[in-house]
């Protein structure tokens, strides 16, 4: 007669499974909560016509995908009463690991509009800094287009804006003239800045395009009052801008 199986080895055996599950169980839970804020920004790209702030990082979603293919695999293994591959496991460890790794430094900085804004501010100012002086010694400035966009490129060196279309294209910082200072052209993106420029160049005014919570274009206004922020100068002859004579 064929002796029966032990229901200890039974019983030890499905422990094993249950232990298994809810430890590589929490293992997934922190790799999908780790990777949530790139499939978070990937959203946004999708509802939205720009984005503040990095691209989703791909190794980081693949290793999130990874370890719920696995974490699936390994429970339904479970349900059938069958213990999982260890290449299961391992997968899901080195998706755990390669989540972690690039997480290292804490979330993505600057993924919001506020941070956004804050840095085409700050160009912003910057050229209007850069072109205050230039104005005041020169008694006016430049009316061509061309010499205010060397003057942003001085400014930014070449660096791009935080925000991205929803292709993950860089946005540039540019620069548009307009005839009236009351006038917006249509159609802006984020970092562009528009100018006017009064006749004869005595004055010229600056205003900073950014993005908007919902990622829209969006004039840059003043927190207290909602006033748009404005960059305005001027020619005043009783500034003596000039190098003292030695």
């Amino acid at each position: 007669m064929k002796p029966a199986t032990p229901p200890v080895a039974a019983d030890t055996s499905a422990a094993l499974r249950l232990v298994h599950g809810i430890l590589f169980g929490g293992f997934t839970a922190i790799t999908v909560v780790v990777g949530a804020p790139e499939f978070e920004q990937l959203l946004r790209a999708f509802q939205q016509p720009f984005i503040a702030g990095l691209p989703p990082r791909w190794t980081v979603m693949m290793a999130v995908l990874v370890a719920l293919v696995c974490m699936g695999t390994i429970l339904i293994q479970a349900l059938r009463r069958r213990s999982a591959h260890v290449a299961w496991s391992a997968l899901v460890l080195g998706a755990l690991s390669v989540v972690l790794w690039s997480d290292r430094e804490g979330p993505v900085p600057g993924r919001n509009s506020h941070a956004a804004n804050l840095k085409i501010l700050q160009t912003a100012r910057a050229l209007h800094g850069l072109q205050v002086p230039e104005l005041q010694s020169r008694g006016h400035i430049g009316e061509d287009l061309e010499s205010w966009r060397a003057a942003l490129q001085q400014t930014t060196h070449g660096e791009f804006t935080t925000v991205y279309s929803n292709v993950f294209e860089a946005m540039p910082y540019s620069i548009v003239q307009v005839a009236t200072p009351d006038t917006l052209p249509e159609e802006l993106s984020p970092g562009t800045l528009v100018l006017y420029v009064m006749k004869g160049g005595l004055a010229y005014e600056l205003q900073a395009i950014g993005i908007s919570p919902e990622g829209q274009p969006w004039r840059l206004e003043q927190s207290t009052d909602h006033e748009p922020v404005v960059f305005r100068g001027a020619f005043n002859p009783e500034i003596d801008m000039r190098a003292p004579a030695p």
